[in-house]
């Protein structure tokens, strides 16, 4: 506060600039003396006629302006935190701000803190080419969604997936970024274990499937299946690419006999061995009589098999004490 004979001015100390400008008449005499009350924050003028009271009131209400407008965008924060409204005007600020001097990262966060349309900030990421940013902004919406926002919840788990299937596709190509690519790949799984993901994708695995099928990341798919507890997928697959005792590994870990059942007349004729040593293991949770079809499924130079079939019957007679016929 600055005070004159005929008026008093308080300037912001922030930029300079009059915030307020009281003008008196010389009826009372010229200002002589300001004074501020400690305890109650009141401003006191005198003349040599005259007392006035000024009660300051909200001082700092738009403070967060001023440090908008100087692009500090922290301090700003600070000041509307309260305000939800003034909180979005300096998001939305310091996220173009960011935008506009390539600092794509930082802008995706701020941006999808704000209330801007979804759409429009996508594009914006879209037309520069960032998909880094654009996966930022898809994961903070995401995360920010409320539990009841299940349909925009699989649209963006759809999408994020999508991207992250491109980014790695481009970065498994070039042999010079492989560190990107494994830390990606690593991101990926992350978003892909996260529970609120699973939870979205268990009702849109048949797309996500579908997705990762189009791209050929096999890997990912073997992946994929175990979070979703798909196991006849992830055995079949190993199956089909000849990984015989990997396939045998998964059905040993999951314990699964309605599985053991399936794929044994064909785990039989590769493993036979492997095969009755894991059978063997399970002991009583597999009925014998079911795994018939992988006993007689040899052929007649198979010896190995025969042996194996006959390690197990004679288990079922000596341990288990099987004698149906």
């Amino acid at each position: 506060l600055l005070l004159y004979p005929d008026r008093i001015k308080a300037i912001c100390i922030l930029n300079g600039q009059v915030m307020f400008e009281d003008v008196f008449t010389e009826k009372f005499g010229p200002l002589r003396r300001l004074v501020k009350d400690p305890a109650l924050g009141q401003i006191w003028i005198h003349t040599e006629r005259a007392v006035y009271r000024y009660n300051v009131k909200h001082e700092s209400r738009d403070v967060w302006k001023m440090y908008m407008s100087m692009d500090k965008f922290d301090l700003a924060k600070e000041f509307c935190k309260d305000r939800p409204d003034c909180m979005d005007m300096v998001l939305a600020k310091e996220a173009e701000y960011c935008f506009q001097n390539k600092k794509y990262k930082e802008s995706a966060k701020c941006y999808a803190l704000t209330q801007n349309y979804f759409e429009e900030i996508a594009l914006k990421f879209i037309e520069v080419k960032q998909d880094d940013a654009l996966i930022e902004f898809l994961l903070k919406k995401l995360l920010n969604l409320k539990q009841s926002e299940k349909i925009q919840a699989t649209l963006l788990t759809t999408w994020l997936t999508e991207l992250y299937l491109n980014l790695l596709g481009t970065l498994e190509s070039n042999a010079s970024k492989k560190k990107l690519y494994l830390k990606t790949r690593d991101e990926f799984r992350a978003f892909l274990t996260t529970q609120k993901n699973k939870d979205c994708m268990i009702n849109n695995r048949a797309s996500i499937y579908e997705l990762l099928a189009s791209h050929g990341d096999t890997e990912h798919m073997v992946y994929f299946a175990v979070l979703m507890q798909d196991y006849e997928r992830v055995v079949s697959h190993h199956c089909q690419h000849d990984d015989y005792e990997e396939a045998l590994q998964v059905l040993s870990k999951h314990k699964d006999e309605t599985l053991f059942y399936k794929f044994s007349p064909v785990l039989m004729q590769h493993i036979p061995k492997s095969v009755v040593d894991a059978w063997i293991a399970m002991g009583k949770s597999l009925v014998p009589k079911k795994l018939i079809p992988a006993l007689v499924n040899y052929s007649q130079s198979a010896g190995t098999q025969i042996n194996e079939a006959i390690r197990y019957m004679e288990f079922c007679v000596e341990e288990l004490q099987e004698t149906e016929q």
